[in-house]
């Protein structure tokens, strides 16, 4: 179900030669911006996950010659990824650049467009993109397990993107649920934490029975995600959680129901484990 985030850009120069000549620090910028139109995007706006986004490009030198057009683009403040690079000549260029969103649900990605003229002298033009889900229908999960984490031989965290049940040396990225008990422990804690900067809101048993879309799982979300924590209360048939997962999908929003609980009083017997259901993106 993972999506794949290529990238691919495409350069049209429309070149006007106006004149060339050279410049020092105190020559004008250029001018970049970004062209409207129904085919392109040219400002901040909302848009689904993996989409495939078009900018018309339009740069003109403060003097002399241009030099170069890049692009790039950051995930919620995060290093900047440059997706487009490119030598250009005259004083006036427009371009088409397309590239895919990359991104999870609920990222603020901004878009970094550059003009360069011949004298050094440059200009910026950023926008911010909101990813929200595409909708689509949730496939629900029954009969899921996550066992004490000092039980030495069974699945004591989960990865809600493969629906498999992870053992304690697995990947720290991939384990979106884990069992919070410590060697120190001497009974179950029944909290759930996870081991990838994932998130946690409670919600309710009807807001799990309701969950049936990408969409209305992303609304609860939003309207619930103030109250988000690293890690769950202490668990109890009937606690409902939307999870979102630190891994980078493009939807990583989830909703969970504890159906049963496992807690046995002796101490240093930690076949322990808490079951649940839950429902993820059907794609």
């Amino acid at each position: 179900m993972k999506i794949k985030h290529l990238l691919l850009a495409l350069a049209l120069p429309v070149v006007a030669f106006l004149g060339s000549c050279g410049g020092d620090s105190n020559d004008p910028k250029p001018s970049i911006s970004l062209n409207p139109g129904a085919k392109y995007v040219s400002g901040d706006i909302t848009v689904m996950s993996d989409s495939l986004l078009t900018f018309s490009i339009a740069a003109t030198s403060g003097s002399g010659n241009l030099s170069g057009i890049s692009a790039n683009y950051s995930i919620n403040g995060a290093a900047t990824k440059s997706f487009f690079d490119s030598s250009v000549t005259g004083n006036a260029v427009n371009c088409i650049v397309k590239t895919r969103l990359a991104g999870s649900v609920d990222d603020v990605v901004v878009f970094n467009f550059i003009a360069k003229d011949a004298n050094g002298q440059s200009s910026t033009k950023s926008i911010k993109i909101l990813v929200i889900p595409p909708t689509a229908p949730l496939l629900g999960f029954q009969q899921q397990y996550i066992w004490n984490a000092n039980n030495t031989g069974f699945e004591i965290a989960y990865d809600l993107n493969k629906g498999v049940g992870l053992l304690k040396n697995s990947s720290a990225i991939q384990k979106d649920l884990m069992d919070m008990s410590t060697s120190a422990m001497a009974q179950f804690s029944k909290i759930w934490g996870s081991d990838n900067n994932g998130k946690f809101v409670k919600v309710t048993s009807n807001d799990f029975t309701n969950a049936s879309t990408t969409t209305f799982l992303y609304t609860l979300w939003k309207a619930n995600s103030a109250t988000a924590t690293a890690q769950t209360s202490v668990l109890a048939i009937g606690d409902a959680y939307i999870v979102k997962s630190g891994q980078d999908l493009p939807f990583n929003l989830y909703i969970i129901k504890v159906t049963n609980i496992q807690d046995i009083p002796t101490i240093g017997n930690h076949n322990d484990y808490i079951e649940f259901s839950y429902k993820m993106i059907d794609d």
